[in-house]
């Protein structure tokens, strides 16, 4: 990977670790905020276009745009922590498609308790009633 790419990659991810940035409201005005770079011909490198494609289209209903599956894997492939809350955040119920086993369920939901939100905990176990199985 290039350095631009690595520099945009450590400020996103950073500027996602708070839990406010990781709002439709904050993903969009940060979608506004780079508007007039692109407009005075800053030429962004394709794969920070790619990143950026992937983060905006969680909320941009484009018919064009890649699933949540398909932005979680791409988060999950570069690595970034912070785009994936994002998206367990923004869609819960991505959870119940990508097919883990109930054993590392605890794991997961773990992890989701320290970086996503109570909703998203909630909708979570909401649809995985496999695991209140035995409650």
């Amino acid at each position: 990977k290039n350095s631009s790419f690595e520099v945009t990659f450590l400020l996103l991810n950073t500027w996602l670790s708070y839990k406010e940035n990781r709002s439709k409201s904050a993903i969009m005005y940060l979608q506004r905020s780079l508007m007039p770079l692109q407009r005075y011909n800053h030429n962004f490198t394709g794969d920070v276009k790619v990143l950026f494609s992937h983060l905006f289209a969680l909320y941009n209903n484009d018919a064009g745009n890649p699933s949540p599956n398909e932005i979680m894997d791409y988060f999950v492939r570069i690595e970034m922590r912070n785009g994936v809350s994002l998206v367990l955040d923004s869609n819960p119920a991505v959870v119940k498609t990508i097919g883990l086993d109930t054993k590392v369920m605890a794991d997961l939901l773990s992890t989701i308790g320290r970086c996503c939100s109570l909703t998203t905990m909630w909708e979570v176990i909401r649809n995985e009633q496999d695991l209140l199985g035995c409650v």
